[in-house]
């Protein structure tokens, strides 16, 4: 809580109003945060607040443009099993850059944003990447090269290249995209 800086009150109430912020040609409404002293009526941002309207903000140009918010690279992050500095190292953009992102205290680049998404609908382009950058690949994800059918009639022209699949264990929903 903070007090007044005019008449010292901690009798200080929060408030959250919607703004609307013209972005690229588009109105954009953002929740805003501010103060309110009670006891001399002086409207106030602290500091904190400042910081959390600037992410909301951040994050309502995020979708404006089509990029991940803060909270979706986060779930990415966890989607893939990784530490921010596991994400770090295996997408690029330096030690802090994901602890950045998931604050939304800075913008993730176009190209960050696509490869973070190609990573989470192809599992062995990110096994690729975590390999590149000196961690394990997972031995359990499931690629369809792995489970192609048999069938008895005809056989493909490149039938010899893959084994016959005796059985299907399903670990875990994989999208082909």
């Amino acid at each position: 809580m903070t007090n007044c800086k005019i008449c010292k009150s901690e009798n200080i109430n929060q408030f959250i109003d919607i703004e609307n912020i013209t972005y690229k040609g588009t109105v954009l409404s953002v929740s805003m945060e501010y103060s309110i002293c009670d006891d001399c009526e002086r409207e106030f941002v602290s500091k904190q607040q400042i910081l959390n309207n600037d992410a909301r903000v951040r994050d309502a140009k995020k979708v404006a443009d089509g990029m991940l918010t803060s909270t979706e690279i986060y779930e990415a992050r966890m989607a893939l099993r990784l530490t921010q500095e596991q994400a770090s190292l295996v997408f690029g953009g330096g030690k802090n850059a994901f602890s950045k992102y998931e604050r939304a205290e800075v913008t993730q680049s176009a190209a960050m944003d696509k490869l973070i998404r190609v990573c989470l609908k192809h599992s062995n382009i990110f096994n690729e990447l975590q390999v590149s950058a000196g961690l394990p690949a997972r031995s359990n994800q499931l690629c369809y090269e792995d489970n192609i059918v048999q069938y008895p009639k005809r056989k493909a022209a490149n039938q010899e290249r893959f084994k016959p699949v005796k059985s299907i264990e399903l670990l875990r929903d994989v999208a082909y995209g």
